[in-house]
Parts: structure tokens; C-alpha cells; sequence
């Protein structure tokens, strides 16, 4: 009796497989006419190519066999269930044989022929692949699916506008002390200005806040009055600009002022003399 229940249970459980299985791939071939069960075993098997094509080679299933093909290969595989019925094996393969039939009754009256026989080739395909192949594939089909409505309720990243990230940069330049008479230490400097400052420029340098940062503290930097020194002496001096991440590390003035942002905000955040004919620092710097 346990025995009778333990076989109806696994019967019941692989006609319950089965028509999953078919539920889901029935719409790919409903209207196929070559390589129905070459199809059914590719499809459960994705993206393991390489092991259907095995399984397809070994049994010689071909991707062109008309569904008349594919239908004597079922019956083939059915008549080796049933070939030897006092086959000490039989206990093992009368499920499979029960679930197929039941299935058949069940949906019988709800397909056509052709659907049903479709419907075999489907459970054989099945029965090929392995009943452990037919739940991973259920498993990665509803993993789509949730995918795909959860894609629908929420908006795809990719449809929404990406906002920029402003990176602030630091812009310093070595220049002839007559090149800064009209900048001013803490004021903002309008694009134009600083195009003419590189132009000028005998050593330029543009990173972020950090490096220059670090850079200046190698320069000797003086406290004089610029307005009193001579007009060639060389004057530091620091724009940092709130959206200049197109400048760090150009090394041809046409370029870094081709990459000024016209829109970002430049303030003079040093301006000092260097001291007479140093050089302490100057060597990160790009000499024009």
C-alpha cells in the first residue's frame, strides 16, 4: 500500500512538471514544423548548448526532423518502458508511464491532435534531459519573468537622465607679475581672463584640490606687495573652478583652455610671488 501511495505521489508530481514544461514552451513551437524535439531540448538545457547538442548527436535527433521523425523517436523511447513488463525494473518506469497517460486524459479534451502530439514530444524531451533539467529550467523561467514586472512597475535606470557629478579642480598657473594687475585674491575671474592668463603662462598645472594642495606647499611662495616687484617676476597663482574635470592632466594650453567650463564657477584662490629665480616645485608643473 505505502508503495502504491509513493508511486501515485512521484506520478502526480511529474504531471505537474510536465505540463509546466509545456505550458512554457508550447508557444515557441505550436507552429514549428522541423526539429520540434531538437527545440524542446535546447530550450530546457540554455544555455548548456554544448550538452544538448551531445544528447542530440547521440541519439541522432535532428534540428530538421519533421514532427513525424520526432514522434517515432517518442515512440521508441515509450516502447523501452513497456518492451519487457516482467522486467524486474518495471516498479521504476511505471510513474513515468502512469503520469504521461494521465496528463493525456487530463488535456485531451482542450487540445487538438496536433497539440497532443506536440505534448509528447515534450515530455519525452523531458524524460531526455532529466527531470532535475525541467526544474531548473521552470526556475530560471519564472526568474525572468519577475524580472521582466518588476521592470514594468519600476522605471529602468537607463530611462532616467544620469546627473553629472561636479568635481572641483585647481588651476595653477606661473605667470609675469604685469599678467595679474587686475586679479584680485578671492574674487571670481570670468573665463576670458583666465584663457589670456594661459597664454601667458611659463608653467601651468591643473588637478584636483588635493594634489595641488600638496603641490604648492613645495613652492616658495613670498609675502611681497605684486604691485611694488618687477613686471617679470614670476607670480603664482591658483583658480579653482567647480566644474573643470575635462582640464586635470591636459598638457597643451590650446587643449586646457579648450576644456574650460564656460559655466563653472573660477575663483582666485591664491595669488603670491615666487621667490626670486626658484624653481622649488616647479617640476610637476608643464613648462610651455
Amino acid at each position: 500500500m505505502i508503495s502504491q501511495k509513493i508511486e501515485y505521489l512521484v506520478g502526480q508530481s511529474l504531471e505537474k512538471l510536465y505540463e509546466q514544461v509545456f505550458d512554457e514552451i508550447h508557444p515557441q513551437i505550436k507552429n514549428q514544423k522541423r526539429g520540434v524535439l531538437s527545440t524542446v531540448i535546447y530550450t530546457i538545457l540554455a544555455p548548456e548548448e554544448l550538452q544538448a547538442q551531445e544528447i542530440c548527436n547521440v541519439l541522432q535527433i535532428g534540428s530538421q526532423a519533421v514532427l513525424n521523425d520526432d514522434l517515432s523517436i517518442s515512440a521508441d523511447i515509450i516502447g523501452l518502458f513497456i518492451s519487457n513488463p516482467k522486467d524486474q525494473k518495471q516498479w521504476l518506469i511505471e510513474p513515468l508511464k502512469e503520469s504521461v497517460k494521465n496528463v493525456r486524459k487530463s488535456i485531451g479534451s482542450n487540445f487538438e491532435d496536433h497539440d497532443m502530439k506536440l505534448f509528447q514530444i515534450v515530455v519525452i524531451g523531458c524524460l531526455i534531459v532529466g527531470t532535475v533539467s525541467c526544474i531548473k529550467y521552470l526556475q530560471k523561467t519564472k526568474k525572468r519573468q519577475r524580472v521582466g514586472e518588476s521592470q514594468k512597475i519600476q522605471p529602468s535606470d537607463t530611462s532616467l537622465p544620469q546627473q553629472k557629478v561636479i568635481k572641483p579642480v585647481a588651476l595653477c598657473l606661473i605667470v609675469p607679475a604685469s599678467e595679474v594687475e587686475n586679479v584680485i585674491e578671492n574674487n571670481q575671474i570670468n573665463v576670458s581672463d583666465i584663457e589670456k592668463l594661459i597664454d601667458k603662462s611659463l608653467y601651468f598645472l591643473c588637478t584636483n584640490l588635493e594634489d595641488a594642495d600638496a603641490s604648492q606647499q613645495h613652492l616658495e611662495l613670498t609675502n611681497e606687495n605684486i604691485t611694488t616687484v618687477s613686471e617679470q617676476r614670476e607670480v603664482y597663482i591658483r583658480i579653482n573652478i567647480t566644474d573643470g574635470e575635462e582640464m586635470i592632466g591636459k598638457k597643451v594650453p590650446y587643449i586646457l583652455k579648450r576644456n574650460l567650463p564656460h559655466n563653472g564657477l573660477c575663483v582666485v584662490k591664491q595669488l603670491a610671488c615666487l621667490r626670486y629665480l626658484s624653481v622649488s616645485g616647479l617640476e610637476k608643473f608643464n613648462r610651455v
